[in-house]
């Protein structure tokens, strides 16, 4: 019962701290059990708890024998029915009770229930897929072998990206793979156990890789940053595949992270001469303290007096219902964000944090203004109504904060236009150039990929 109720408070936690969640691949899912689900691990525990809510069975879920040390804490988790594995980095002394771990691993699977284990072994925010550990194909093999192959178990790979978790509604996609039949490295297995493992891990790498965006150097990630900034929004237009499909995203990402590993080992003055190119327009909106973002906008608005006068009406219209709901959710709002970066300065953690704090902060607040409201005022009505004004009020102040940031940015532009006119003209000149030379250069790895 306690985890039926956390699922459904983690379903709503997730669908308001996210601006959207793209689901993927959601018939992929099996309808019943045995199987075991990996996926990647970006950020902390809002990995696993995002998967769970779409899978209607109860999930065990493998976590780092560490955060059981508090006997209190453990008996917590316990009963969140996670299962402590561990670590040789962290306690080597504890590794024999694996065997343990593996034991109820495979009693759960016989059982038809379902395990979720994040092989990659630790959380990191970035974007690349690190070593993939053997205990997931352990876990699936060993207890194939524990009941004659008889039990039909199936790996469920999942990608998961987030545009960026560490900041409030932002975006994820979660992608959903075709299931591994574990039945298929049976043979293998039979002759050669740790042959076996290794083959069914690099298939479990292989189709989470599949799933998400990896860039294999970290000298990459800034460069592949910039491209999708300036360039990916018309890659999608020009793109053959569904552009109402999210996985879309995910592809064009994984195909520029591709290109520019290609130009780098293959035409390395190609790929510094487009990288000088790039890094110069980034430095030169730098030094003008504008956006690659306002740029693009201006190169777009072709009403500029009438985007004025519509975000000026906007602004002053919508300021008694921003000013409402800044009052009622600024402490809520706030107060997790400062914790959650007391707590922890992972980017890994700190978003799973700022969820689980922000839930918690909002419900405690809310309720206490809700409760202070009929204690003074004692009308059913008038308190109904506030209660229901809370939360739309607080979209509504995220909003229009967000509208007039976007605004002044626009109006610093317009500004700098009048003042700048030959840099901003340069600049979007130079836009232009580095899109025209791009396109140059997908068709070149096109032609090299056909």
């Amino acid at each position: 019962m306690v985890y039926t109720l956390l699922k459904n408070i983690v379903k709503l936690a997730i669908n308001v701290y996210f601006k959207k969640v793209h689901i993927e691949g959601r018939e992929n899912i099996p309808t019943k059990g045995p199987f075991l689900i990996v996926a990647n691990h970006p950020s902390s525990f809002l990995d696993p708890i995002s998967i769970a809510i779409l899978v209607k069975q109860k999930i065990s879920f493998l976590a780092g024998g560490f955060m059981f040390k508090n006997k209190f804490i453990a008996s917590i988790l316990r009963g969140l029915n996670m299962v402590a594995i561990y670590r040789a980095q962290d306690n080597p002394g504890m590794l024999s009770n694996n065997d343990d771990v593996f034991k109820d691993c495979y009693k759960k699977l016989r059982d038809k229930g379902a395990i979720m284990i994040f092989p990659e072994g630790t959380s990191e925010m970035e974007r690349r897929l690190r070593k993939i550990k053997t205990g997931a194909a352990r876990i699936a093999l060993g207890a194939e072998k524990e009941n004659n192959y008889d039990l039909n178990v199936v790996i469920l790979p999942v990608g998961l990206n987030y545009s960026k978790s560490s900041r409030f509604r932002s975006e994820m996609t979660i992608n959903i793979g075709t299931p591994i039949n574990v039945l298929d490295f049976k043979e293998d297995h039979k002759k050669d156990e740790v042959n076996a493992v290794q083959k069914l891990t690099k298939s479990i790498e292989t189709k989470i890789r599949d799933l998400i965006v990896a860039i294999d150097k970290h000298e990459y990630d800034e460069l592949i940053e910039r491209v999708e900034t300036i360039y990916k929004t018309e890659i999608t237009k020009t793109t053959q595949i569904n552009k109402s499909h999210n996985l879309t995203q995910i592809k064009i990402s994984q195909e520029i992270a591709s290109a520019v590993k290609h130009f780098q080992e293959n035409e390395p003055k190609l790929f510094d001469d487009t990288k000088f190119r790039i890094d110069n327009y980034f430095e030169k909106l730098t030094q003008t303290n504008l956006s690659d973002k306002s740029i693009k906008q201006n190169m777009q608005n072709k009403n500029l007096f009438g985007y004025i006068i519509k975000s000026v009406l906007k602004i002053i219209v919508g300021f008694p219902i921003w000013l409402f709901g800044m009052m009622n959710s600024y402490i809520p709002y706030k107060l997790p964000r400062y914790l959650a970066l007391a707590i922890t300065d992972s980017e890994a953690f700190y978003g799973a944090l700022l969820m689980s704090l922000g839930t918690l902060s909002f419900i405690v607040i809310y309720s206490l203004e809700i409760f202070l409201v009929w204690f003074f005022f004692h009308s059913p009505l008038l308190t109904v109504l506030y209660a229901i004004a809370l939360p739309l009020t607080g979209f509504f102040t995220i909003y229009y904060s967000r509208f007039t940031r976007k605004f002044y940015y626009n109006w610093k532009l317009i500004s700098s236009f009048y003042s700048k006119q030959q840099m901003v003209a340069e600049l979007i000149e130079e836009r232009k150039n580095i899109i025209i030379e791009l396109e140059k250069i997908r068709e070149k790895y096109s032609v090299v990929n056909a």
